[in-house]
C-alpha cells in the first residue's frame, strides 16, 4: 500500500489543494509552479470529483501561464459539461420534491442537496447520486411517484431503494439512515420525526444544522474506515462548518460528538480542512494521515477498501476459533453469499438453488458488458498487502479516536 508522496507529488497536491481554497474562499487563484503539468493537475482534480472548481478557478489566471490550448478546451469542457449536468439535476430534483408534495411522500433531502448550496457556485460541487430519507411504509406510493416523472425503480437492499433517470439522475431512497447493525443506528433511528420542514414545500424536511454536520461526520467517518477519507469530504466539512459556525448550538452538538464516539474524529478532520483550505492558514503537513485522505479520490482507496475488509473477516474468525486467510477472502469476492448476490439478483432469494448461476451472470457483465474488471489489480489488492499494511491503518484509526476494526 503506498503511503509516502514524492517531492513533486506533493507540489501537485499542494497546488491543488491552494486553487481548491481560492475557489470556496473567493481569492485570486495561486500562481501556478514552474513547470506545472496542467494535464495531471486536471486527472488529480477530476479523479476528486472537484474539476469544475478547479477549472474555474485557473481559468482565471492570465493566458500566459496556458502555453498548451488544448489544456484551456478541457477546462472549458470541464466547465460546460458540469453546468449542464447541474442544471439537469436541479430540474429532476425539484420535479421529484413536487412529485412527493403531490403523493403527501414526506421525505429529507440529505448530504449533496443542500451541501451544494454551500459552495460559491452549485457546479462547483458535483454529486453522482441524491440521497432522500423517507418512511418505507410509504414505498409503493414512491414508486409510483417516480415512475409517473420517468424514474426507473432498479432494485433495494436492506435500507435503500434505487432509482434512476438517464442520463444524469441517480436517487437513492434511505429507508434508515445508517444500516441497523451499525453503531450509530439506535441514535439515528428516529430522526426523520425530529427534521424540520422547509419553506415552500408540503411534504419536504430537513434536518436542523447540528444533526446534518453530525450525519455528514458519520457519513464521512463510514468511508473513513471503509476504505478512505477524500479531499471533497474535508472541503465539504471546511465549507459547512465555516458557513455555519456562529449559529451552531455547540451544547448540543458537543454532547452528540461524545454520545456518537466522534470528538476525536471531528476535531481531526476539522483541523486539516481548516489547515488547507482556510486562506489565512494554508499548511499541508503531508504526515500519514493527510497523506492517506490525498490518495483518497472521491470515494476511497481500493486497495485499502481490500485490505481492510479482508482483515476484519479474518480476524472475525479467529474470535470465533476458525481459520480464515487472504485466500478465504479471495474465494469470497469471486463467490459472494447468498444476502450480497440477492440484492442485484432478487431471483437468488426464491431460489438458492441459482446462486451459482447469478456468479456466473455477475462476471460474464463485469467482463464483457461493463468491462471494469482489472484482473492484475485484483489479485494484488488482494495477497499484496502486509502487516505493516495493517499497523500503518490501525495508527490512523487510533489517530482518529476508533478502537482497532471494532468500531
Amino acid at each position: 500500500m503506498k503511503k509516502q508522496l514524492t517531492e513533486i507529488e506533493k507540489k501537485e497536491y499542494s497546488y491543488l489543494i491552494s486553487v481548491l481554497s481560492s475557489a470556496v474562499n473567493e481569492t485570486p487563484a495561486p500562481i501556478p509552479y514552474e513547470n506545472i503539468n496542467w494535464q495531471r493537475l486536471l486527472k488529480r482534480a477530476k479523479i476528486c470529483g472537484l474539476d469544475a472548481a478547479f477549472s474555474n478557478t485557473v481559468l482565471t489566471l492570465p493566458k500566459d501561464y496556458f502555453t498548451n490550448y488544448d489544456v484551456v478546451k478541457i477546462l472549458k469542457e470541464n466547465i460546460n459539461a458540469e453546468i449542464l449536468i447541474d442544471s439537469n439535476h436541479s430540474y429532476e430534483i425539484e420535479k421529484v420534491l413536487s412529485a412527493f408534495d403531490k403523493y403527501k411522500i414526506k421525505n429529507v433531502p440529505l448530504k449533496g442537496y443542500f451541501i451544494k448550496n454551500e459552495y460559491p457556485r452549485t457546479d462547483y460541487r458535483s454529486i453522482s447520486d441524491y440521497d432522500i430519507l423517507f418512511d418505507r411504509n410509504q414505498i409503493e406510493v414512491v414508486k409510483k411517484a417516480f415512475s409517473e416523472i420517468g424514474f426507473e425503480f432498479l432494485h433495494n437492499d436492506d435500507n435503500q431503494y434505487h432509482f434512476q433517470k438517464k442520463p444524469y439522475m441517480y436517487i437513492e431512497m434511505h429507508a434508515t439512515l445508517v444500516h441497523e447493525w451499525e453503531y450509530y443506528y439506535p441514535y439515528l433511528v428516529d430522526i426523520i420525526d425530529r427534521s424540520i420542514k422547509r419553506k415552500g414545500y408540503d411534504f419536504s424536511y430537513e434536518l436542523s444544522l447540528e444533526d446534518h454536520y453530525l450525519y455528514m461526520l458519520v457519513h464521512n467517518s463510514n468511508h473513513f474506515r471503509i476504505g478512505g477519507l477524500s479531499i471533497r469530504m474535508l472541503l465539504d466539512t471546511y465549507v459547512y462548518y465555516r458557513n455555519h459556525k456562529d449559529e451552531f448550538d455547540f451544547e448540543y452538538l458537543n454532547e452528540k460528538l461524545r454520545l456518537f464516539k466522534l470528538e476525536t474524529f471531528e476535531k481531526r478532520i476539522r483541523e486539516i480542512a481548516f489547515n488547507w483550505f482556510s486562506p489565512e492558514k494554508q499548511k499541508i503537513a503531508f504526515d500519514d494521515l493527510e497523506v492517506f485522505i490525498l490518495l483518497s479520490a472521491r470515494l476511497g482507496r481500493l486497495d485499502a477498501g481490500v485490505m481492510i475488509d479482508s482483515h476484519k473477516m479474518i480476524k472475525l474468525a479467529e474470535k470465533e476459533g476458525k481459520r480464515k486467510s487472504k485466500l478465504s477472502y479471495f474465494l469470497r469476492s469471486l463467490f459472494p453469499n447468498k444476502k450480497f448476490m440477492s440484492v442485484h439478483y432478487p431471483y437468488v432469494n426464491k431460489l438458492p438453488f441459482l446462486l451459482p448461476v447469478s456468479w456466473f451472470q455477475m462476471w460474464f457483465k463485469r467482463f464483457f458488458i461493463e468491462k471494469n474488471v482489472n484482473v492484475k489489480g485484483g489479485f494484488q489488492n488482494r495477497f499484496s498487502y502486509t502487516d505493516d499494511d495493517v499497523k500503518y491503518y490501525e495508527g490512523l484509526l487510533k489517530e482518529t479516536g476508533f478502537d482497532d476494526f471494532d468500531f
